[in-house]
């Protein structure tokens, strides 16, 4: 039975493989697949070999193009020869198509130069590799540029081609100026047959500027011309004074537009620019002239000397200078025009040239009629031609006594420009006699009443306000000049031929308009001089020019000139006084004159025109004021009072005495005193004035001594003082007019009131104090 359950194996064959099989075959595909990404993904790899290796990393230098990441440098190896290096990069697939045969590769850093500032996001991000793409069959093999090559722009704008001789010092991407805007820039330059081609881009909005007509000339660095008349600074911008630049300018506005690719002439200066004609001019002695020296006609600078040569390479046989004469004056040029050498020169007859010794020697050139034909080459005269000009003007006479620094060709100046010229000088028995010329577009500035004066050197007067320096130009310091003016008048004239005129020695002595002559007499002539000043409220309105003794020689004559605007001075009633100045313990005035000396002082009348006057021996009396309160204090002596001292109200000045007088009688004495408005109310008709001079003494055998004094205002000037009761209600207030006796003592109990009158407001302006009601 246990047998027959037993069942029998059976063995059965293999169906195939096991499923432990596939997880082999599961990693064999993905890593074929892996691989094929990665063969799949693997970029464009290109060797690029450099100078050296500064600036470049493996795994850190990146290739940037249009401002995105295409690549990086994945391996750095020194070339064979050791003389630099080979970079391999590995770009993106999707740039295959931009590298070609000719593109360049170069590494962009970080550069600082007068031109400008390069590669400045290298700061912060690193060194990268750029390229440009280029043309040709696929390549992988490249050498970098040392520099980054002229981009091509894509900006939109007019471009023009400036020819050139010489680049100066212009370079890529310097500015086109035009009225110091930037509205352009230098794309690329390459030499040429005649010189440089400079390719210049003109911005879309600017464009219109340009045509025809323009013209367009270097502005590179600063041109400093410095001379007698003054210091000329030609300068662009600032990026063209450091990296160059190109100015342009278009005279006619409505000339021929023009296309891309015009061609321009690019000048070097902008005189050339404006058209200048070259002459050449031989000189036998060419001393102290240079390359720039000055050409000048009628004392305008008109050229320069371009270029020096010796004539046959031999000094001795002298040099031809070549000219430049800017436009227009180039016009003016034939084959009649002088030139000459100036220069500094001391001789038995004079000094010449002084003009000469800032500015350096220069070329002085004449010309006679219209323009016309100009010769091949002129020949300098050995000195200046006669000075007679042989033009149409007006030729006039000046009369000095002496000549001072004026001579043959000084320039004769209205406003500070030269008009004319002196033509002769001439000496007799009684001065100079001068011969003037003025041009003839000038001549209708000249009128009978026109003053002449010299305009030499330089004039200073002052004193403790300040100096008045006075000087009209470098020039007439230098090398003396006459200059006039034409006062206002009614019913002017114009100057005819050989009208004589006065020469006046400075400017003050003509005084523009013709001022007031009037006549003072003194009984001394003390601190009276020629040249004392008369000064009307601190303001100088005239001077003294002559003192003498009056016809019965019992006094001082002196003749003074009033100013045009002190006029109104001359008239009846006026006063006039010596200035002096006053020292001692009451009080010092008038300090100035210790410095300035003593001067006539003037107060005004109001009768009618006056030339003759009496003068002063002292200031006269104060004049009674017109605002405040006049009142009169009587005393039986005047005691220390005098004009100007002040009235006091608790020891605080309130008011001055302006005059003092005997009564009618002769029993009193009367002293005018004034009150200023602000403290009027405090006057009433019960207030008491005493005088408050000196010191008060009292002493007493058994009370002791008590001395008494009020300020040393008072002590040393004298003073009044006045007290109010503190009655209830107060006295009524008092009218201009009112007469006050003056006590000779105080009480101790006019000292006690303490009444209280309100006073007008006054503000505060930070400076002085002002009433507000």
């Amino acid at each position: 039975m246990i047998e027959d359950n037993i069942r029998s194996a059976h063995s059965a064959p293999k169906r195939g493989l096991s499923a432990i099989w596939l997880l082999p075959l599961i990693a064999l595909a993905v890593a074929a697949w892996l691989l094929y990404q990665n063969i799949n993904n693997t970029g464009l790899r290109v060797t690029v070999a450099f100078d050296n290796g500064s600036g470049i990393s493996v795994g850190k230098t990146p290739v940037m193009y249009q401002g995105i990441n295409v690549g990086q440098v994945t391996s750095l190896q020194l070339d064979d020869d050791l003389e630099g290096v080979t970079a391999t990069i590995e770009l993106s697939e999707q740039i295959a198509p931009l590298i070609r045969e000719n593109t360049a590769f170069w590494l962009v850093k970080p550069q600082i130069s007068l031109s400008g500032v390069s590669g400045l996001d290298t700061l912060v991000a690193g060194n990268y590799i750029s390229f440009k793409p280029g043309d040709g069959e696929p390549a992988e093999r490249f050498t970098a540029l040392i520099e980054p090559p002229p981009m091509a722009s894509n900006l939109p704008g007019l471009r023009l081609v400036l020819e050139a001789e010489s680049l100066g010092s212009l370079s890529v991407g310097a500015p086109i100026l035009y009225q110091q805007i930037d509205v352009g820039d230098i794309e690329s330059y390459q030499l040429s047959k005649n010189g440089i081609e400079a390719n210049v881009r003109i911005d879309p909005q600017y464009q219109h500027l340009v045509n025809s007509s323009s013209r367009f000339w270097q502005q590179s660095g600063l041109k400093v011309n410095a001379g007698l008349q003054g210091i000329d600074i030609d300068a662009g911008s600032i990026a063209s004074i450091l990296a160059g630049g190109i100015a342009f300018e278009t005279p006619a506005a409505d000339a021929e537009a023009v296309d891309n690719n015009t061609r321009f002439r690019l000048f070097t200066t902008k005189e050339r620019a404006k058209g200048s004609k070259e002459i050449v001019v031989y000189f036998r002695n060419p001393d102290g002239l240079t390359v720039g020296s000055n050409v000048r006609l009628l004392g305008m600078d008109i050229g320069k000397v371009e270029s020096l040569s010796f004539v046959d390479n031999n000094p001795n046989l002298g040099a031809n200078i070549t000219l430049t004469i800017s436009a227009p004056h180039h016009q003016y040029l034939n084959t009649d025009s002088q030139f000459w050498l100036v220069k500094p020169e001391v001789s038995s007859t004079g000094v010449s040239g002084l003009d000469a010794l800032l500015g350096g020697p220069y070329i002085a050139m004449r010309v006679s009629g219209k323009g016309g034909a100009i010769a091949a080459r002129y020949t300098a005269l050995f000195k200046a031609p006669d000075s007679s000009i042989q033009q149409p003007g007006l030729r006039l006479s000046l009369r000095s006594d002496e000549l001072n620094s004026v001579g043959i060709g000084t320039k004769i100046y209205y406003r500070k420009i030269a008009v004319g010229q002196v033509e002769s000088v001439e000496l007799d028995a009684n001065g100079v006699n001068i011969g003037a010329f003025i041009h003839q577009r000038y001549a209708h500035l000249v009128h009978r009443e026109s003053q002449f004066w010299n305009a030499s050197g330089i004039s200073i007067s002052g004193g403790l306000s300040g100096l008045d320096i006075r000087a009209d130009s470098l020039a007439t310091i230098v090398a003396g000049g006459i200059a006039f003016h034409t006062p206002d008048v009614k019913k002017p004239q114009l100057a005819w031929e050989g009208l004589r005129y006065s020469l006046h020695p400075d400017y003050q002595s003509t005084f523009a308009d013709k001022g007031r002559d009037i006549f003072l007499y003194f009984d001394t002539g003390s601190n009276i001089n020629k040249g004392t000043e008369i000064k009307y409220q601190g303001i100088k309105v005239g001077e003294v020019i002559t003192v003498e003794l009056d016809t019965n020689m019992e006094g001082v004559k002196v003749s003074a000139r009033l100013a045009p605007s002190a006029k109104a001075l001359a008239r009846s009633g006026s006063q006039f006084w010596v200035v002096r100045p006053q020292l001692g313990l009451i009080g010092t005035r008038n300090l100035e004159t210790l410095v300035t000396g003593s001067y006539i002082s003037v107060r005004p009348g109001y009768g009618t025109p006056q030339t003759s006057f009496a003068a002063l021996d002292k200031p006269p009396p104060l004049s009674k004021p017109s605002t405040g309160l006049n009142l009169i204090v009587a005393a039986p002596q005047r005691g220390s009072i005098k004009e100007g001292v002040k009235v006091f109200y608790r020891d605080i000045p309130v008011g001055e005495v302006f005059g003092y007088e005997l009564a009618d009688d002769a029993t009193q004495t009367l002293m005018h005193i004034n009150i200023e408005s602000r403290y009027a109310g405090l006057v009433r008709e019960n207030s008491v004035f005493w005088n408050s001079s000196g010191i008060a003494v009292k002493f007493g055998l058994f009370s002791g001594a008590t001395i008494r004094s009020k300020s040393i205002e008072s002590l040393l000037e004298g003073g009044i003082a006045f007290a109010t009761p503190d009655s209830s209600p107060l006295a009524p207030q008092v009218i201009s007019g009112m007469v006050f006796p003056l006590r000779q003592n105080v009480e101790q109990s006019w000292l006690d009131w303490t009444p209280s009158i309100p006073l007008p407001r006054e503000a505060d302006t930070g400076e002085n104090w002002i009433r507000t009601d």
